[in-house]
This record gives structure tokens, sequence and C-alpha cells, in this order.
């Protein structure tokens, strides 16, 4: 067997979900019918399975198949796993990938029917990976044959299909050797010296003062899907800003500007609501401007970007926040009060792959009254609240984390003696 340890690159979860209504059949039923003929539902221009090992024409754990393809594409497997709704094959030396996949089928309410296809693996050797990364050819072809594959299921049923096959991918970086996992313990341990050092000398190193909104998002998506109900719901969602000068430097002189974004994510696939958070900054927009920070002289006009990749599925994106209207407001935070007290700020909230064109998804409204956070003191720490489903890519994102939680757990030992020698009364002198 070829199992994931064997493999190369990056590991990914793919999963294909079809939801089927009107189907006489229940889920064991279906999964008889699947493993009795598997090329019933293979598209067999792309992939047509040939049992190879196996005492029955019924599927079997121990039974093994070559999925023979389009050129030197032949993708042996066995059965690992057979129950009543599902079965699961593992790859053979000499296949694709190494990993596992996994056919199954649930009876669900309103007797509907859901088939779900779901692997783990990665490339199978570098020939793979190029094919799979570099040129996408084994990506396309995967997507056609199970969203295909998917498709005959819902027909075989009996049924027909709500709604379009659901993709979702999930990536996550193999185990990275030795001297990366030495940088990034070194660099993670810099870092939070060198700001837990400033804790101590200032309760926020950066951003010092800021001021704290309500905020609303009205989410709609964009042409494409991502995977990552944030960027493809259409949802309206509550939630809080805090607007803040990364340096605190006077507010004639240009500064980065910050934009840290809280809400409540709802409920997604039976996980409970969760809070999650967004830092962003003012950088630029070019495809190399969005990965530097940018000083601006103004809350408005200013994109703010997030500087740092996260990851949704296979694709490494960066999300930003774009003013929109023609309203000018100065970088200080006396005048952005009294403009959030006339009217709302509006912004564009935009995603985009590394170096590809920005896509609206949806729009930010920050509403006034604003306030000080110097008696609502809010800290944000993304690495603790993440959104769901994008998750943080990149040496800088993983060291931000432990980096947060250093600097606040100073900041909170450093506050309580301040505090209790403020109320302290003063001696006098007899």
């Amino acid at each position: 067997m070829q199992d994931p340890r064997q493999g190369v690159g990056p590991a990914y979860q793919r999963r294909y979900t079809v939801r089927v209504s009107g189907s006489p059949l229940t889920a064991a039923q279906l999964i008889e019918r699947l493993g009795n003929d598997l090329n019933a539902a293979s598209p067999v221009e792309v992939a047509v399975f040939d049992k190879t090992s196996g005492m029955s024409r019924n599927l079997g754990v121990g039974d093994e198949y070559v999925v023979h393809m389009p050129g030197p594409w032949n993708c042996p497997v066995r059965v690992v796993e057979h129950t009543p709704v599902s079965f699961r094959f593992a790859t053979l030396r000499g296949h694709l990938e190494a990993g596992e996949i996994e056919f199954r089928a649930s009876d669900v309410r309103e007797g509907d029917l859901v088939f779900t296809i779901e692997s783990w693996a990665r490339s199978g050797d570098r020939m793979a990976e190029l094919l799979y990364e570099k040129l996408g050819i084994a990506k396309e072809m995967q997507l056609h044959m199970w969203t295909h594959f998917c498709t005959r299921v819902a027909e075989l049923s009996g049924g027909h299909m709500i709604g379009e096959v659901e993709v979702r991918t999930e990536r996550a970086e193999a185990s990275r050797p030795g001297p990366q996992r030495l940088a990034t313990r070194a660099v993670t341990a810099a870092f939070t010296r060198t700001f837990a050092l400033a804790a101590r000398l200032r309760d926020r190193p950066l951003h010092p003062k800021g001021l704290v909104v309500e905020a609303t998002l009205s989410l709609h998506g964009t042409s494409r899907y991502w995977g990552v109900p944030f960027l493809d719901d259409r949802t309206e969602l509550r939630g809080q800003v805090r607007l803040s000068r990364a340096a605190g430097l006077p507010p004639a002189l240009p500064d980065i500007l910050g934009l840290a974004l809280r809400w409540r994510q709802p409920e997604v696939g039976g996980e409970a609501e969760a809070t999650a958070e967004l830092l962003l900054a003012t950088t630029g927009r070019t495809r190399l401007g969005r990965h530097l920070l940018r000083p601006a002289t103004g809350w408005s006009p200013a994109f703010y970007g997030s500087l740092l990749a996260y990851r949704a599925g296979d694709r490494r994106v960066l999300l930003g926040a774009v003013t929109a209207g023609d309203g000018n407001v100065p970088a200080g935070i006396a005048p952005l009060a009294r403009a959030l007290e006339e009217r709302p700020l509006l912004l564009d909230l935009v995603v985009a792959t590394e170096f590809g064109p920005w896509e609206r998804f949806g729009e930010l409204r920050l509403q006034g009254p604003a306030r000080s956070d110097d008696t609502e003191e809010l800290r944000f720490d993304p690495a603790r609240n993440p959104i769901q489903g994008l998750l943080p890519a990149g040496l800088l994102q993983q060291v931000r984390g432990p980096v947060y939680a250093a600097v606040q757990h100073v900041a909170r030992r450093t506050r309580e003696p301040r505090r209790e020698r403020r109320r302290q009364p003063e001696r006098t002198a007899r």
C-alpha cells in the first residue's frame, strides 16, 4: 500500500457531496448497487474500474481494482473498509496519489439521500505533484471525474439532484523539515521577545489608541466558488470594528492605519457559532503593493489589506476592504469620530489570490457613535478566533499566534500592578 507518509507535497482533504430527493432506495441499497458496478457511475471516457482481485462480483474488503485512465494514469487501489453504507479504497504502489478515498451515503430528513466522496491524500511522486500543483492537469481531471460520478449516482438512485455537486478542498502543508521548523521557532522567539519588551513599556506596542464602532457585514459572494462560507454565503452579520493608528504618531504625520474586525459566524455544517476575527491595515492594491504596508494620511479614501495570506482549499488568498464613496476623512482619531457621527463609513470587502484580481464579495458598514477603547478595551487574536474555512498560510501567520498570546499575557501582568498603584491613597506627611 502507498500511504500518505510515502507521498510528496501537501496533503489534501477533498469532499464531493450531492443531495438527492425522491429516491426509492435507502442509503444501504444505494451503496450496494454502486459496489456491484462502479462503472455505472464512473465517467468511462476518463476512468474505468477493472477488478483484478476478488472472489465475487460484489465489492468486499481485500478486493483490488485498477482504475484505467487516459495516458500513463492507471491507478491501483484496494478495498480496506466496507460497511452497509460506505466503502473505502487505499492507494497501492504506482498510484498517482498516496492516501485513501471513501464513498458513503446517508439517509437524511424528509426522505432525502446524501452521497459523499471524501479523500485524504498527497501526490504519489514528484511527477504527480507537478501535474497537480503546477500544470493543473490532474486537478481538472479529478474534479471532472468525481463531480460526474456524484451526478451519475444521483441518477442511479432513481431520484433527482437538489442543487449542484458541492466541492470542498482543504489543504494542509506536509510536516516541515528540521531546518524550517528551527527557523520558525527562531523567528517566533525573536518577535515574541521584542514585542513582549515593548508591552512592558507601553500596554499596546502597536495601535495604542483606537475607536470602537458597530459594524454590519452584508455578504453576497463572488462569481466563483471558494469553499469558504465567509466568501460564498449571502447573509448579513453583526460585529465590531476597532480603528487605530499603528505607531500612534501625531495626526499630521502619515501612519499605518489598522482596521480590526470581529463578528459571530453562523452555524456551519453542524459546527456551533464561533467568533471570527480579521486584521487589516493600509497596504497597496497592486500585485506587489498588497504584500507591503503603506502609511496613509486618511481613513478614507484608503485600501486595507490582510497582508498575510490564508489558504482556501488549494488556493492562497488575501482579504481586503476598500472605502466606498467620495468621503475624505483625515487620519486622526478625532476627525474619524466626527465623521462617524455624521454618516456611516462604507467599505467594499474584497478577496484575491496572491497575484490575481480583486473581487468584491460584500460590504462593511461602520456606524457611529464611535467609542474610545480606553473604557472598552478590545484585544484581537485571529489565531484563536479563525475564519471558518480559511487556514493561515506562511511563516508569519504561524508566528503571529504565539506572539499575540505572549504580548497580551505580558500586558495583563504589567497592567495589574499599575492599577493597584493608582488605587493606593497618597500618604500625607505629619
